[in-house]
């Protein structure tokens, strides 16, 4: 039987608020000694804070080693999520990953992930040695985004590689979309796999509410989540929850030392402390409040001229689906992701990502009614500018359609959204695959590569070598090659349309890609 702690409390806090009041003459780090020697203008921005950003020391719980106030905040948390045990990660969602996969995996096993995986898993690899066996992903054309490996793929790829340690399963993604989690983690136990998921984009989710079902309560066994991307902690504050007999937590508590800073922010820790009181007393409420807020957007905005906000029913291959995540498609407009991201941000609206046609807002706890009638207001005004495209795209096949208002305004419904596709030139269909993430071609495992002698060869040049570096596009994160992956045509082309796009790579030396790190 699990032990049940009072939720309304916030042990850590409690404790830095205890010291804080003992007023000790600080002879230890930090150098600012409690704010009197920071710099004036850090005091004009975090004065109030500046007392509670202590360094590691006995008079508080130890970080790597809690054993009072902290591992009490640790064990609420746990609770509050539905796990046995939660470590909090001051190193983002990637620690949180690369704990999560160093903990079961070692150097030469097997492990299955999905082709979206983000970056921090890629980086896993090269610190525990393990090698990839990727799944296939599905990909939504239309609306440009990926939208996961389904129950039939992932079982197919654990019978192909039953000497696959774990599975990492990524849900829901970047763009709300969910996958079968319960069909997946039965079927990966079975076959006696570790279920490891990138929950960063979850940590929101009540079923209760409509929204897709947590990996937790669907049996996973390690789970990593953004405490700070949907919920109320600091950005670079996250947490990973465990339960099960296949996990070791004491092999877990060693790589928090591995992998986390020996300096740890104490105001990191106590904001993750604050997230879970409040969501454990005010979390069902807020959510409630918050999808209520994306619902109306969602209407307005598909009734805005040229505009398509797509929810799951328009998702073809989506399981499940987080309506938080507001996809804004201005195709119909004649504007191209950057278009209409440029667009917004005159407006003063700032979006999460865009790619293709569309971009990406996250509709959280912290929205409300007048910041989402901010979107409608900015939408509708770049509609009625750009009026003109869509006037023309109309009348290009109103003869073969009595109903040109429907398919004007975008609604959102498969009638409409069909017909505006049948406008879709050659150059639009070849964008929109290019969008499809290259097939990778694992050629030594990316521990091998990294650590391998390497050359820079013209990027022209490399096709068929092995790649020394990871090369991922933010956002999402998501590699488009591999280090120890081969270089094919495919990579070369999806490389030369981000470039057109005006895309800047993450991880490579040469910024501009006119090279590239190979294995020598």
């Amino acid at each position: 039987m699990k032990e049940t702690w009072r939720q309304d409390r916030l042990p850590f806090v409690e404790s830095l608020e205890r010291y804080k009041e003992q007023r000790m003459i600080p002879f230890h780090t930090p150098g600012h000694k409690i704010g009197y020697g920071a710099p004036n203008l850090l005091k004009a921005w975090m004065g109030p804070a500046l007392p509670y950003d202590l360094g590691l020391m006995y008079a508080i719980d130890d970080y790597h080693e809690p054993e009072h106030e902290l591992l009490e905040a640790q064990r609420l948390a746990a609770q509050a999520f539905g796990a046995e045990h939660t470590w909090f990660s001051i190193n983002g969602t990637s620690g949180a990953i690369q704990m999560m996969i160093m903990s079961i995996v070692n150097e030469g096993d097997s492990i299955i992930i999905p082709r979206e995986a983000h970056c921090s898993v890629h980086n896993s690899l090269v610190l525990s040695g393990a090698k990839p066996i990727y799944m296939v992903g599905h990909f939504h054309h239309r609306w440009g985004i990926p939208v996961g490996v389904t129950a039939q793929d992932a079982i197919a790829t654990m019978d192909a590689h039953p000497e696959a340690k774990a599975i990492v399963l990524v849900h829901p993604n970047y763009y709300g979309v969910g996958v079968d989690v319960k069909r997946i983690i039965e079927a990966a136990h079975e076959r006696n796999m570790v279920v490891l998921v990138d929950e960063a984009h979850g940590s929101h989710l009540i079923p209760s509410l409509g929204m897709p079902v947590p990996a937790l309560a669907s049996g996973a066994d390690l789970v990593a989540q953004s405490t700070h991307k949907l919920l109320g902690s600091l950005t670079q504050t996250s947490m990973l929850h465990g339960q099960g007999p296949r996990i070791d937590i004491h092999r877990i508590q060693r790589l928090q030392q591995l992998l986390m800073s020996t300096s740890p922010n104490y105001i990191f820790l106590a904001s993750l402390d604050m997230a879970r009181y409040q969501w454990a007393m005010e979390g069902k409420v807020l959510m409630e409040r918050t999808l209520k807020l994306a619902r109306t957007l969602r209407t307005a905005l598909n009734e805005v001229p040229g505009i398509v906000c797509p929810g799951h029913e328009d998702i073809d291959g989506a399981f499940s689906f987080d309506e938080t995540k507001i996809i804004i498609d201005a195709k119909h407009l004649g504007l191209t992701a950057q278009d209409l991201e440029q667009e917004l941000r005159v407006r003063h609206i700032e979006v999460e990502l865009m790619k293709a046609y569309h971009v990406l807002l996250l509709v959280t706890i912290g929205d409300t009614e007048t910041s989402i009638q901010h979107v409608i207001e900015a939408v509708q005004d770049i509609s009625d500018a750009y009026k003109h495209n869509l006037e023309e795209a109309t009348k290009d096949f109103s003869g073969d359609h009595q109903d040109g208002d429907a398919l004007a305004y975008g609604q959102s419904n498969d009638k409409s959204i069909s017909a505006m596709d049948n406008t879709q030139d050659a150059s639009d269909l070849h964008a929109s695959i290019m969008e499809t993430l290259p097939t990778p071609v694992v050629v030594l495992s990316p521990r091998q590569a990294f650590y391998t002698d390497m050359e820079e060869i013209p990027l022209v040049q490399a096709r068929g070598r092995i790649s020394g570096e990871t090369i991922t596009y933010y956002p999402p994160g998501i590699p488009c090659l591999g280090v120890g992956e081969e270089i094919t045509e495919e990579v070369l082309a999806y490389i030369e349309q981000k470039r057109r796009d005006g895309y800047v790579p993450n991880g490579a030396r040469d910024r501009n890609l006119d090279t590239i790190i190979v294995c020598k």
